[in-house]
């Protein structure tokens, strides 16, 4: 049934007529435009002959772009015959008419599926587990940098066939389970005082019982001798030790995972214990079974000649970590039973079927047998099934909603006769729905139920909690004062950073933050400390422009800086000590300042080895003032800088300008780009250049190891956004970009109700958008303030 219904929704298509174009728009393009975009100039890739009115989205796109660059007077060219005012505006009336009855027709016929972060966090809390589900899921499309755009979010039969897996293991956690977990908590030690076999001699040991490692911990490894997690769940960790002969707390990354050959390990954060002072870290993080955990401190520095092996370890004077001790508590229950299990079989008790055979109990993937026994399944079926229904479904429901599912069970039921299984069955199908899979907004304005999942998912990722609900189903959450009151109470709850990361990896494109790895050659002091470092420095810095309600124009020049002491030593600041994200005052004259500055967006715009002016300056003109510039006609030959300093890029770029094609793009592109040239890929200053080839040779330490790079030709920030607007630097460039404050409220007010509704902005929009903007203005462009608009917006409200 599921899968039927499914089909149907996929099958249906909106077709769109094809039409000429209207008389009095061909009259104006034969007189002003044929000459150059006609079948045999065809300038900037444009022919009119061979563009339709009304045949689709790449149609539709054009005639925008025309519309624009009519209205700005870009076109016709000022060498051209251009048509007087009111021929200008007669036919941008007409032809804005058509675009907007266009794009009215179109906006609202996208169903938007859950992307599988979005999956994922609305199992977990529907059914009250926690199941890792997101990576068993195809990886989503993107669009404008979202990963939630109803266009770009198709479905395959490969998918759906996921969602199934997907959706049984989430039912398994909840489900094959008869009794709560017990919690325990074991000690581990290193020196073999407790549970494992220590390090034996390798390292210092200690007369308190600690172990004192001067590396990394890779080898010998200091995963913790004898912890293997058996039971999946959250646990609670415990790293006792401190820092050895340093005269600064060692940070140490938490690596966690299956340490087994083939298996798979991450660091599940950074943290720092003080110097000579015994301290307990204490983290909550997922485990699975099979877990282990591997303590690796970060950055030990110690002086030249020197080594533990050359000196021994009780001799050595270089910086150490001592560690004392871990402990692992759980797994942690909040909640037992599962909700799922509640909802799904409501007072019916699970109890466990033992198995003939012993041996295949304790092997790897047995999975246990469990049954539920009413004493009338069937009537138990239609007391639980509703219920879990409709919370799946984010709405009330009806018989007629509930029907297919019981029809389900009952099939299930008489062949089977297991209740647990024919009600697992029943569950997954609604999973694997597309009443559950998919937001569906009937188009026009959006009713109470509708608008309460569009802003849970908006501001949480997840489903509407009941306070969302109870105010749908009373018809109240549409009332102004309602919503607000609303968007407040989630902008104030523990989901913000979860909103925050999600947005800022669209909008800023912090997605791609590990897509190029630094040039160990080049870039040797980076680390993944400083990687994690700048993700958080970007999300801690909108965070606290929302949760202040500061000013958008923060994002071009701030005088405050979000730091730790990673990050304030890579941009030369003094004074900032931990690994807590910190609010710090910057001085007048300071180098850092704006999410320009900021080392995670100066490396997403870069690549490992060289920085590309036009790279950065499409990521300006794009995310922060909202102008995406047209890709280069086809067979235009790509603009790669020499990163042996043979030829600097802006060289480079002075001759591609020359080219008729690509000068009147590269006006707008390259000045941002140019004024981002003093910083290099990880978003270090640079007065010059690193170069692989012939320069001057740096040698220095950093974060306990010994770096060497050249240096080359000196940077040029300079550039000229018009003849009046110069800048000598990138100090310069940010008095010019503040001017465009107003601009860059417009784009991150699209950028957010692009986000929030799941569609891109069109042509019937800009209305909106702009009353938004200017309303945002009188408020002096503060971020909470907008996102307040923004949900108070049609565009928000309707489909």
């Amino acid at each position: 049934m599921k899968l039927m219904l499914l089909a149907g929704l996929l099958l249906a298509a909106c077709s769109q007529a094809r039409s000429a174009i209207p008389a009095a728009i061909r009259s104006y393009l034969n007189e002003y435009c044929m000459g150059c975009h006609d079948a045999a100039e065809k300038k900037g890739g444009l022919n009119f002959e061979a563009v339709e009115f009304g045949t689709g989205e790449e149609a539709h796109a054009k005639w925008v772009r025309v519309f624009d660059k009519v209205l700005a007077g870009e076109m016709p060219p000022p060498k051209k015959a251009r048509p007087d005012t009111a021929k200008q505006r007669a036919f941008l009336t007409l032809l804005g008419q058509g675009l907007l009855s266009q794009h009215i027709a179109t906006k609202g016929t996208v169903l938007r599926r859950l992307n599988r972060t979005e999956y994922e966090n609305t199992l977990r809390d529907l059914l009250g587990v926690r199941a890792e589900v997101r990576d068993l899921l195809p990886e989503d499309s993107l669009s404008h940098g979202f990963d939630n755009q109803g266009r770009a979010l198709g479905i395959s039969a490969v998918q759906m066939q996921r969602y199934m897996e997907a959706a049984e293991l989430a039912l398994d956690a909840a489900l094959l389970v008869d009794a709560r977990p017990e919690t325990t908590k074991e000690r581990f030690t290193y020196d073999g005082g407790g549970k494992g076999s220590g390090l034996g001699t390798h390292w210092l040991k200690r007369e308190d019982g600690a172990v004192v490692v001067f590396n990394e911990g890779g080898f010998p490894t200091t995963q913790v001798p004898g912890l293997r997690v058996k039971i999946p769940g959250m646990y609670r960790v415990r790293v006792t030790g401190y820092g050895f002969q340093s005269e600064e707390p060692v940070v140490f990354a938490l690596v966690a995972g299956n340490f087994g050959r083939g298996g798979d390990t991450e660091i599940r954060g950074f943290y720092e214990v003080p110097v000579n002072k015994s301290t307990t870290v204490e983290v909550t993080l997922p485990l699975a079974a099979g877990d282990g955990i591997r303590i690796s401190p970060q950055g030990l520095n110690g002086p030249d000649g020197h080594s533990p092996v050359k000196d021994g370890p009780d001799k050595y004077p270089g910086e150490g970590m001592a560690l004392q001790e871990v402990t692992l508590e759980g797994p942690i229950i909040s909640e037992w039973p599962p909700r799922g299990q509640k909802l799904l079989l409501g007072d019916a008790k699970l109890r466990e079927v033992p198995t003939q055979n012993q041996k295949a109990r304790g092997s790897r993937g047995y999975k246990p047998k469990f049954v539920a026994e009413p004493s009338d399944p069937k009537a138990a079926a239609r007391k639980s099934l509703p219920v879990f229904i409709g919370a799946a479904f984010r709405r009330p429901v009806t018989s007629t909603d509930v029907a297919p599912y019981l029809a389900l069970f009952d099939a299930e039921f008489a062949e089977s006769r297991d209740f647990l299984e024919a009600m697992r069955t029943a569950a997954i199908a609604a999973l694997c729905s597309p009443e559950f899979l998919f937001l569906k907004e009937p188009a026009g304005k959006l009713d109470e139920h509708a608008l309460a999942a569009r802003l849970s998912y908006f501001l949480t990722r997840t489903a509407p909690d009941a306070e969302l609900l109870k105010l749908a189903a009373a018809k109240q959450l549409a009332r102004p004062d309602v919503l607000r009151a609303q968007t407040e109470r989630l902008l104030a709850g523990e989901s913000l950073d979860r909103f925050v990361a999600d947005f800022t990896d669209g909008w800023l494109n912090l997605r791609e933050i590990k897509f190029t790895t630094p040039d160990k050659q080049l870039y040797p002091e980076y680390d993944s400390l400083l990687l994690e470092s700048m993700l958080r420095e970007t999300r801690a810095f909108i965070r606290e422009l929302i949760t202040g309600n500061l000013s958008l124009a923060n994002l071009i020049q701030s005088d405050f800086a979000m730091l730790n002491a990673r990050l304030a030593r890579h941009y030369g600041i003094p004074g900032v000590s931990g690994l807590a994200m910190q609010k710090v005052k910057l001085p007048p004259d300071s180098k850092r300042g704006g999410i320009l500055t900021q080392a995670s967006i100066l490396k997403v715009s870069a690549n490992g080895t060289s920085t590309s002016p036009v790279i950065r300056g499409v990521w300006v003109l794009d995310r922060m003032l909202g102008i995406t510039p047209q890709p280069p006609p086809p067979g235009t030959p790509g603009v790669e800088p020499d990163i042996r300093g043979a030829k600097t890029v802006r060289e480079i770029l002075a001759k591609h300008r020359t080219l008729e094609t690509c000068n009147g793009c590269h006006r707008q592109i390259d000045p941002p780009g140019f004024a981002l040239e003093s910083y290099d890929v990880i978003g270090g200053w640079r007065d010059r250049f690193r170069s692989l080839g012939e320069g001057e040779q740096v040698s220095l330490k950093v974060e306990g190891r010994k770096v060497r790079y050249k240096i080359g030709q000196p940077v040029d920030a300079a550039g000229e956004i018009d003849s009046r607007s110069k800048f000598k630097n990138f100090a310069e460039f940010q008095k010019l970009l503040l001017a465009s404050q107003d601009r860059v409220a417009r784009c991150v007010a699209e950028r957010l109700l692009i986000f929030g509704t799941g569609r891109e902005m069109g042509f019937s929009d800009r209305n909106e958008v702009t009353r938004i903007a200017t309303a945002s203005k009188s408020r002096n462009h503060a971020l909470r303030d907008l996102i307040h608009l923004v949900v108070q917006s049609e565009i928000f409200r309707s489909k």
